[in-house]
């Protein structure tokens, strides 16, 4: 059997074409990351709590894998990130192939287990920040 030959321009087409649209879907990732951490930074004030984040490697093209954007949001109440101790951090992943925006915190519980939360971004921000927020992720 022979095998088709592909016309070089349509396949240079479309090689660039795919790269162009994981790396639009990585930064719409890396963005909405980067949103929350804000959300998460200025609820955090409001209660007196200085929060600090980091997108380690954030920039890079990525594509979903188990789920999850590998892009992670790191995020510290206990000054800065790299300066914290790693267990105090909270790891934050935007969650692929979901309809909403929702999101996977992970942290270290005191079992020495790790603990997880998913949630819409306003549920993200009450649960790492402490803060009452007035309204929820499903209302209008």
């Amino acid at each position: 059997m022979a095998k088709q030959k592909t016309n070089p321009k349509l396949e240079q087409a479309l090689t660039r074409g795919d790269l162009a649209i994981r790396q639009a879907n990585s930064a719409r990732a890396t963005a909405v990351l980067r949103a929350l951490g804000k959300m998460i930074v200025e609820a955090s004030a409001t209660i007196g709590v200085e929060a600090d984040t980091s997108i380690p490697d954030g920039d890079r093209i990525y594509d979903p894998a188990d789920g999850l954007w590998p892009q992670a949001l790191l995020v510290s109440l206990d000054g800065p990130v790299e300066e914290s101790d790693p267990e105090e951090i909270r790891t934050v992943r935007l969650l692929a192939q979901t309809q909403s925006t929702m999101f996977r915190v992970e942290w270290h519980r005191a079992d020495g287990k790790i603990g997880r939360q998913e949630g819409g971004p306003f549920a993200t921000v009450a649960f790492i920040s402490d803060v009452d927020i007035p309204w929820g992720d499903d209302e209008d």
